[in-house]
């Protein structure tokens, strides 16, 4: 069995529908234990291009171990053509919380 280290995926998506979409399937897989849904404004740079736009920022609790499952499912799901994809590791967390998260990806 994979060891649980605890990690925060984000990712962004241009509409409610497409984050939602992504959620449910990382649910569903187990590859996942939470995930959230906030509304943000971003400004970046695309093909020499400044660009502003509404999206949706996506948290996904998760577990290294799923890492690349985790990015095969937004890559396969994903409208854009480069989506922003980054891992950030927990360092500590409520013990409780972590063995709640832990349990809901059958780890």
């Amino acid at each position: 069995m994979p060891a649980f280290k605890p990690v925060i995926i984000t990712t962004t998506t241009a509409t409610r529908e497409e984050a939602e979409k992504i959620g449910m399937a990382l649910l569903q897989n187990q590859i996942a234990a939470c995930v959230q849904y906030e509304a943000i404004s971003s400004h970046y740079v695309w093909q020499d291009e400044v660009c502003c736009d509404e999206e949706i920022r996506v948290v996904i609790k998760s577990s290294r171990c799923h890492y690349k499952a985790v990015e095969k499912l937004i890559m396969a799901n994903h409208s854009y053509d480069c989506p922003q994809i980054l891992m950030q590791p927990v360092s500590r967390g409520l013990s409780a919380y972590l063995r709640w998260m832990k349990t809901q990806m059958g780890l």
